[in-house]
């Protein structure tokens, strides 16, 4: 029965996708298309303690340009997928978590959903049930309140899986649960000052969230 089973939402990039390097590289090519700073890659670890929105302040992007950067960087991003890793072992503790038939598992996502399918084929990943693109960045409030509705769940029903305070605060302003996981795009202490319910710095770890047995 549904209500027997948990549902777990995860985002994409940096959670079940390392595409840290891929989004840097993508990025800087288009600074000079948007007219922002390039950002060296000996600051990468800086901007990994930023929330999103003091990133765009510090590389000076307004706010309004915001969504049309994205669109553009998801496109570029389509030609690289096939080269890109998830993170060590976390195929092998979602494939427990899947097997369990304990968990209802889905994507939601900022980047392309083409882009998704194409880097869940290239690891033979089968096992999510849906995925789902927004083109929201600086908050997913709106799209994890929809994704709630459709399913027709109570809030606390929902844990979201993601890699940035905009997950942690997304998820959480919508009423969900929220698991933050420290080896994506945001760092453990930036990570901690969102104070997510949880928080995981090895996959291995989602297993004492999600048990599989």
């Amino acid at each position: 029965m549904k209500d027997q089973k948990k549902t777990i939402l995860f985002d994409f990039d940096g959670t079940l996708a390392e595409t840290m390097m891929l989004i840097h590289e993508v990025f800087n090519g288009l600074s000079s298309v948007y007219g922002y700073r390039h950002l060296p890659e000996a600051e990468i670890e800086a901007a990994r303690h930023m929330s999103v929105r003091e990133f765009i302040e510090f590389v000076g992007i307004p706010v309004w340009k915001v969504p049309l950067i994205a669109i553009h960087a998801r496109r570029r991003m389509h030609d690289s997928m096939d080269q890109i890793l998830p993170p060590h072992g976390l195929v092998e503790v979602l494939t427990q978590i899947h097997k369990s038939g304990r968990y209802f598992m889905d994507i939601l996502t900022s980047n392309r959903r083409e882009n998704v399918l194409r880097f869940l084929a290239e690891h033979q990943i089968s096992w999510f049930d849906e995925v789902e693109s927004t083109r929201a960045i600086l908050s997913k409030k709106r799209r994890v309140e929809k994704y709630i509705a459709k399913k027709g769940l109570n809030p606390d029903e929902l844990y979201y899986v993601g890699d940035t305070t905009v997950d942690v605060e997304s998820a959480r302003h919508a009423g969900a649960r929220t698991v933050a996981v420290s080896w994506g795009l945001n760092t453990r202490e930036a990570l901690e000052k969102a104070k997510p319910d949880f928080l995981v710095h090895d996959p291995a770890e989602l297993l004492s969230i999600f048990p599989a047995v």
